[in-house]
């Protein structure tokens, strides 16, 4: 029989030359971004819960209070610095735990410890948190060249599903795009041979002019064909993806995913996104790296 592990689910403990290459790493890019002129924030673990969101580890204080421990600090900052955001543009930046009951990524990773930017009161800046995110990993031993970088419109997915269906999109067949199961997606819902086609070029990654047009969204995923060239051009391998299944549930503009060739684990993500604040929103965008992925990715 198995001892009982000495710290739940999901907690990463470093020790020794680990958390020195660790700790260096971090400095180094906190000291890149500070040079850029982000503001550091430090985020608190803890913050009273909400009761209809049931991810994390969550407890009552002593005043009967649902509180929980931060398991994303993209939204947590939103919520914190809301209050500040009405008078012209902030870059922050941040690093620390996050704390999960298990792992999200398709690897079994205990990898906890995330570094990030967010860049408040910005129009369409999710390209811009892309180039600072492959900054970043560059500096950390990860070049551009050696990943894949994933990109897409929030929604997107559900959109196509819409438009071959004629119907508001169901999660299955959402569900079918994210796992780039075309046969079992035309067998749910059958389509003309050319609307088949496309539907199989897209979830292969093909380029999107062999498959927009016949699918509606030509006008939408032009800006991601955009991207992808500038980032070809650069060196840097990219694929449109229609339906991603990494993404936060807060994006709704661009958002990306920079995968790992040697880990095939994802090293980093962002995109854009709005956060709420007295008398409208204010557009948002940002990215964040996983430092012990981004480690095992460049060992040495």
């Amino acid at each position: 029989m198995n001892a009982p592990s000495p710290v739940p689910s999901g907690v990463l403990a470093l020790v020794g030359e680990q958390a020195r290459r660790q700790r260096e790493i971090e400095q180094r890019l906190l000291d890149h971004l500070l040079g850029r002129g982000l503001q550091l924030v430090h985020l608190p673990v803890l913050e009273y819960a909400h009761p209809e969101r049931a991810e994390g580890y969550r407890f009552v204080d002593r005043a009967g209070r649902l509180v929980g421990l931060r398991t994303d600090f993209t939204p947590l900052a939103a919520r914190l610095l809301a209050p500040c955001l009405g008078a012209g543009p902030l870059s922050v930046c941040y690093s620390g735990e996050v704390i999960r009951p298990r792992p999200v990524r398709l690897r079994q990773l205990p990898e906890l410890y995330q570094l990030g930017f967010e860049t408040y009161g910005v129009a369409g800046g999710g390209e811009d948190a892309l180039d600072l995110t492959l900054e970043l990993l560059a500096l950390a031993g990860v070049p551009g060249a050696d990943c894949l970088v994933s990109i897409s419109l929030a929604g997107l997915g559900e959109r196509v599903v819409r438009r071959v269906t004629g119907r508001p999109p169901v999660p299955e067949l959402v569900e079918l795009l994210r796992a780039r199961d075309a046969d079992a997606f035309l067998d749910l819902v059958p389509q003309p041979a050319a609307a088949a086609r496309a539907v199989r070029a897209a979830l292969l990654g093909l380029p999107a002019d062999t498959w927009a047009d016949e699918l509606g969204v030509a006008g939408e995923v032009a800006r991601v064909a955009l991207v992808c060239a500038r980032l070809a051009a650069a060196g840097v391998p990219s694929v449109l993806d229609l339906a991603p299944r990494l993404a936060g549930s807060y994006y709704d503009g661009l958002e990306f995913a920079v995968w790992g060739r040697a880990t095939q684990a994802v090293l980093a993500g962002g995109g854009e996104y709005r956060v709420d604040v007295v008398g409208g929103a204010v557009e948002a965008a940002g990215g964040c790296l996983y430092l012990g992925v981004a480690m095992e990715e460049r060992p040495c």
